[in-house]
């Protein structure tokens, strides 16, 4: 066997050079054992770990609603209706005794109402309790009476709401001072932590006035740190909560409520199925009296046109240009149809276009006005411009106007469109199948509708609805 001669300078180096000793770069060698592993680092501190940028992040977030006023309110509705709660229990009481002890002597009987009265005297502070939070409270509508008669305490003594005004008074003598302690319970452990004599007492500490450290100090520090945050959450919470109980007692039947909205869909659809009806004698009452008679007279030019061609070519010419006049009174009317039923124009340029190309043909000057970024859903829109279109179209027929406007504007969250026009005056809301149609598309989004016309003018229509329906 040939023996391989030892590794010299010439051998092939492995490794990082930065790893050989002395003695191995002086002779060229490698070592066959890996270099040591570096020594270790020093482990960081806890203090060097700790992400502060986090931690005040999750301080300001939870420390924010502090400053914000919505669960100072909330704290505020729950301390003036527990406050006041005794007082008006108290004088429910009082009142109810005189009332029903002097029924015997007949007296009683006519305390009867103003005793449910002053009852709903209370409903009403406790409802303006609640607004304060933000929490609108709708009032139960009561059987109204007069006078203070055999009919009225009847009346009066038989109406469920006013009994559950007085259930509401009763129940909450203690209903808001027990939801009171419990939505200011945070803010009751801040107090006793910073003010009061004692809260945690230990080993060589107190928390309280004069407070000294310690780790359940520390410990008593940080709780409260903690509640101070969590105080306007729960008072906010439980707020929320002293308002639906309210809202149970004062507020509005959520029955009634459906019952009404019963009531208004059905009257909004039988007069939008009126609109209809309307709408499609007045289309068929156009094609017949318009394009069908314009119609019939191009066939007649023509048919006279083709007989004189060869007799007369002068007068076939003549019928010729007739009937194309005819046709081009045609398609203008056809496109005014078109406006009434989907104007296309609206899609493609919006509501300011639209109405433009409404007023641009008009016989009397019509100044549009739309505001800018008018953010509004396409319902809205094709009925804005329906109501503008209609409306302009009453006043060039019946309003004998020298000028018209159109304003469409943004009011909070609905839009408004305003049509004025200094004619005659003298339109009536109830009459007309053209303001019917108006209102029953208003209706239709739960929008309002108003028309002020005095006789000798001017008018104007304003309807208002939601930008984005209902």
């Amino acid at each position: 066997m040939k023996h391989l001669p030892p590794p010299t300078s010439a051998t092939v180096r492995m490794g990082d050079p930065s790893f050989q000793s002395g003695a191995e770069r002086e002779t060229g060698r490698v070592s066959q054992f890996p270099p040591p592993p570096p020594p270790p680092t020093p482990r960081a501190s806890a203090t060097e770990g700790w992400d502060w940028d986090r931690a005040r992040d999750v301080a300001e977030k939870w420390f924010r609603p502090l400053a914000q006023r919505e669960g100072w309110l909330a704290l505020a509705f729950l301390f003036l209706s527990a406050i006041v709660a005794p007082f008006l229990f108290a004088a429910m009481v009082a009142l109810g005794a005189i009332t029903f002890g002097l029924l015997f002597i007949v007296v009683g009987f006519f305390l009867i109402v103003p005793f449910f009265a002053m009852i709903g005297v209370f409903a009403k502070i406790e409802r303006e309790f609640a607004a304060l939070a933000g929490h609108r409270i709708e009032p139960r509508a009561v059987i109204p009476v007069n006078g203070i008669g055999p009919r009225a305490i009847l009346t009066t003594i038989t109406d469920p709401a006013r009994w559950r005004q007085v259930a509401f008074v009763a129940v909450n003598v203690v209903l808001g001072p027990v939801l009171l302690a419990f939505g200011s319970f945070p803010l009751s452990i801040v107090l006793q932590t910073v003010f009061g004599d004692t809260v945690i007492d230990g080993p060589g500490f107190t928390i309280g006035t004069g407070f000294s450290t310690g780790a359940f100090g520390i410990f008593a520090l940080v709780l409260a740190a903690f509640a101070a945050g969590a105080i306007p959450r729960v008072a906010i919470w439980v707020a929320d909560l002293k308002a639906q109980i309210d809202v149970w007692f004062l507020g509005t039947d959520r029955l009634a409520i459906a019952e009404q909205r019963v009531t208004t869909l059905s009257t909004q659809r039988q007069d939008i199925l009126d609109a209809v009806a309307s709408e499609r004698r007045r289309i068929e009452r156009n094609l017949h009296d318009g394009v069908q008679q314009q119609l019939v007279a191009i066939g007649l030019d023509l048919g006279m046109a083709e007989h004189q061609i060869d007799d007369d070519p002068q007068r076939a010419k003549e019928l010729l240009g007739s009937a194309r006049q005819k046709v081009q009174g045609s398609i203008g009317e056809l496109r005014q149809l078109g406006r009434g039923l989907h104007p296309a124009i609206l899609a493609d340029r919006g509501i300011d276009a639209a109405l433009s190309a409404v007023v641009s043909s008009a016989p009397i000057p019509i100044s549009v006005h739309v505001d800018a970024d008018l953010d509004m859903s396409t319902d809205v829109a094709e009925t804005i411009y329906f109501v503008a279109n209609e409306a302009i179209a009453n006043v060039l027929k019946h309003a004998d106007a020298r000028v018209a406007s159109v304003h469409v504007m943004k009011v909070a969250a609905n839009v408004r469109v305003t049509v004025h026009d200094d004619g005659r005056g003298g339109a009536d809301a109830g009459r007309g199948t053209g303001i019917a149609g108006i209102r029953a598309r208003v209706n239709a989004f739960d929008g309002t509708l108003s028309i002020t016309s005095p006789d000798g003018g001017p008018t104007t229509l304003i309807a208002e609805l939601p930008r984005h329906g209902r």
